[in-house]
């Protein structure tokens, strides 16, 4: 009879076993597929897909391997696998290397060879077609878009200064690869010791086409009341061109310049009001510098034709900070400018500046 000591020996040995069956198998299985290279050499791992003439090979000692194809000239894969050749056939099952270049195809209905140069595409159970994959990717890259944003800031002191500023904001964007239809509206309050020091509203949309690459024409149109500034309605209608000067996946700069008219009328009582024939200037920055950040900058610039010295500038730069994982809640913090040359009442200042920290929702 075997004693406590054996009894325990053997138990052990059935442990050991069976860690170093689960850890063969657990091998066997990260590593089912084997390439052979036009050098010779192989290399085991995990086929995770074929595309576009590049095998996608997952290896334990280097991640992902990008092969060219025709550098491949053999394919084994104990995992079943889809394999979908140059004529459109479709296959699954395991693979086996043939000679001359074939691969043969364990399929449910009885194995099937075919060349390995003629495969198309491969990719596991579970996933799909990548040429199908690229195919609704570019169609959809095609296709416009409806975005949405929403802000809000809200900013205030106490003590020897009462202050209380807001401002509330909405836009709704739809794009595609060559145009772009942008429409806003926002209101931006402030306050010292009760007494209003801002009081806006502004709505517009702007339209841009981009008929030839970077170049393209937009056209625009906004509205605008300022109860503080005594601005009962001002409009503002321009058009022109449109240029791309820079479209990078981190950087983008974008510019147009046109003709506007500017029509003004007053809270005071001025039967005359005032209109004005001018320029259209503006730019818009992005710089992705990190993932944590995003700088984006904005100006406009319109002045008379008349008279260069009568002109509005506007402007507003900020750094959006994604909170958390989701790309639908940023907080944007910067500050922007309003310069009116010659306001309506002289006894006010011609610029104001507003430093402001902003809570934003994107959402699709």
């Amino acid at each position: 009879m075997p004693t406590y000591q054996e009894n325990q020996a053997n138990v052990m040995k059935s442990v050991t076993k069976l860690l170093t069956t689960i850890l063969i198998i657990a091998a066997s299985t990260a590593q089912a597929a084997t390439l052979t290279l036009s050098d010779g050499s192989s290399i085991k791992g995990d086929l995770q897909k074929v595309h576009a003439g590049v095998y996608y090979f997952e290896t334990a000692f280097a991640g992902v391997l990008e092969i060219k194809q025709e550098q491949v000239v053999a394919l084994e894969s104990a995992d079943p696998v889809f394999l979908r050749t140059g004529a459109g056939e479709v296959f699954q099952g395991p693979v086996m290397a043939g000679e001359g270049g074939e691969v043969t195809v364990a399929s449910a209905s009885g194995p099937v060879r075919a060349e390995l140069g003629t495969v198309a595409s491969a990719w596991k159970p579970g996933d799909r077609d990548p040429i199908i994959k690229a195919k609704e990717a570019a169609l959809a890259g095609q296709m416009r878009k409806w975005s949405y944003q929403a802000s809000v800031d809200i900013s205030g002191s106490d003590g020897n200064t009462e202050e209380f500023g807001s401002m509330l904001a909405f836009q709704a964007k739809l794009e595609g690869p060559d145009d772009r239809l942008l429409m806003y509206a926002n209101y931006t309050y402030k306050s010292t010791d009760g007494e209003a020091t801002n009081d806006e509203q502004k709505g517009g949309i702007k339209y841009t086409n981009f008929v030839s690459g970077k170049w393209g024409w937009y056209i625009r149109e906004e509205l605008e009341r300022d109860t503080f500034e005594e601005i009962d309605f001002r409009s503002t209608t321009a058009g022109g061109l449109s240029y791309k000067f820079i479209e990078e996946d981190r950087m983008t700069l974008e510019g147009n310049a046109g003709l506007s008219y500017r029509y003004e009328s007053y809270t005071f009582d001025d039967p005359s009001d005032d209109d004005f024939a001018g320029l259209d200037f503006g730019l818009d920055f992005g710089w992705q510098f990190a993932d944590w950040g995003k700088l984006v900058s904005n100006f406009t610039y319109v002045p008379s034709i008349d008279d260069f010295g009568d002109f509005l500038f506007t402007h507003e730069s900020g750094v959006d900070i994604p909170l958390g994982t989701s790309e639908g809640w940023v907080l944007k913090i910067g500050l922007s400018h309003k310069y009116n040359s010659e306001p309506a009442d002289a006894s006010l200042e011609s610029l104001d500046t507003t430093y402001f920290t902003r809570l934003i929702l994107n959402w699709e």
